[in-house]
């Protein structure tokens, strides 16, 4: 059996956590107090003229008559374990206590591996070298990765970014999103004229000086779900692939988004569980890095992938700033009729929302530095959702006193990570990461 690593002190050794959290539980009841851009599906509904009942009631959700059920659990805006609440005094040990019950909701907890990492390849970018690393996240499980590494880069010396790819129902391709490479496939182009106003963001951190990791989450890119029967084209994924090819790739993957989920559950295990366990590997890998200043690390993320940075800060206090654009609400504001495009599979923890609101997630943060970006006119997320997250947000950083380290931005733009926003981000971890010493 291998040694513990120490970097995972933090969400590993909770050998304590059932008697922590009975504890909370009992101090809060004493008290007084997600996926954008679904591909369509394959095939053409099924329609048959049926005359519409009169007289009948109108359900206005997403989920008709079912709604009547979940409003009377979702609806309640009272969230126990969440910072402001009175009972909660202290930051340090209400992090505590709600890292680990998020770490029992997220049900994946394989043992401690070493990285192991193995560079199969490299590209010259100019500025910077990408290697096409891989590294382990379990013993049986490794991470295909890109890492961007500055020519500038000194030892110990060099601040480094965690980016996160966003889901937008386009699972051929993941890590490819952020980052541009010779030959790469037209639809990847496009992808990011539209989501990214054409910035490769990874690359753009790296020409700016900072070393970045950015890795394939399950069931994208490299790690996508492959089936026995499967054309070659899927396989070798050719720069010229034509559109309609990875059109119904993604159309496929995106109807099968519920067997994977509903196969993890049956294991005993989360899709979240996996991402968050493989993004804070993710953070292990760069402390193996010696190019990597420690005390200088952060991460971003769309949509998403703002969800993915925004769990990772919230679990491990190593990540030093955080931006999250394009995937902040306060979930009672989601239910009625915002679920379906937002809150997949791959993001949603089950029963999170008996105890805390996405704000609440946010602010586990502290001490770190967290700017929020949302868009005006996001299609995905209510103006009343995102403004009460953001008050909840706020409360809970002036709270703890750390008021000067909340950044939120709301952009007149719709579900993108525009350039405006991505100049916002940059100078935030500007100030944040790279100009610390």
């Amino acid at each position: 059996m291998k040694s513990r690593n120490p970097s995972q002190k933090a969400i590993l050794d909770c050998s304590d956590r059932r008697h922590f959290l009975a504890q909370l539980g009992a101090l809060v009841s004493g008290s007084s107090l997600a996926f954008h851009g679904q591909a369509q599906t394959a095939s053409t509904p099924f329609t048959v003229a049926v005359p519409v009942a009169s007289n009948r009631p109108t359900y206005q959700s997403d989920i008709g008559s079912m709604w009547a059920t979940v409003s009377k659990i979702g609806r309640k805006p009272f969230f126990p374990y969440a910072f402001t609440q009175d009972v909660f005094k202290d930051l340090t040990a209400w992090k505590q206590g709600v890292r680990a019950g998020l770490m029992e909701m997220l049900h994946y907890r394989p043992s401690p591996w070493p990285s192991q990492a193995t560079v199969i390849g490299e590209t010259d970018q100019g500025d910077f070298v990408v290697e096409e690393v891989v590294f382990h996240s379990t013993q049986e499980t490794t991470v295909p990765a890109f890492v961007l590494v500055p020519k500038t880069a000194q030892k110990r010396g060099t601040p480094a970014v965690i980016c996160f790819h966003d889901h937008g129902g386009f699972y051929l391709w993941g890590k490819e999103k952020l980052v541009s490479l010779p030959g790469e496939n037209t639809v990847i182009t496009e992808y990011r004229d539209r989501y990214y106003e054409g910035r490769s963001i990874a690359s753009d951190l790296a020409r700016q000086g900072y070393l970045v990791v950015v890795i394939d989450a399950l069931y994208w890119g490299n790690r996508r779900m492959m089936l026995d029967g499967d054309s070659e084209d899927w396989w070798e994924r050719a720069s010229d692939l034509p559109p309609e090819q990875v059109n119904a790739f993604n159309i496929r993957s995106s109807n099968n988004e519920h067997l994977l989920d509903r196969t993890l559950l049956a294991a005993g295990a989360t899709w979240p569980g996996i991402n968050a366990w493989d993004d804070v590997r993710t953070l292990d890998y760069l402390y193996t890095r010696d190019e990597v200043d420690r005390n200088r690390i952060g991460c971003v993320g769309f949509s998403t992938g703002g969800m993915r940075a925004m769990m990772l800060a919230a679990l491990d206090d190593r990540i030093k700033a955080t931006v999250n654009a394009c995937w902040m609400t306060s979930m009672p504001y989601q239910l009625q009729n915002d679920i379906k495009f937002t809150m997949g599979f791959s993001v949603l923890i089950p029963g999170m929302t008996r105890y805390l609101d996405l704000p609440d997630l946010a602010s586990m943060a502290m001490p770190g530095a967290m700017m929020v970006l949302g868009g005006g006119k996001d299609q995905f997320f209510q103006d009343e959702g995102a403004r009460a997250a953001y008050t909840q947000m706020r409360q809970a950083f002036v709270k703890a006193g750390f008021d000067d380290r909340l950044y939120v931005q709301e952009h007149d733009v719709g579900h993108v990570f525009s350039k405006a926003m991505q100049g916002a981000a940059w100078k935030f971890l500007k100030d944040h990461l790279m100009d610390l010493v």
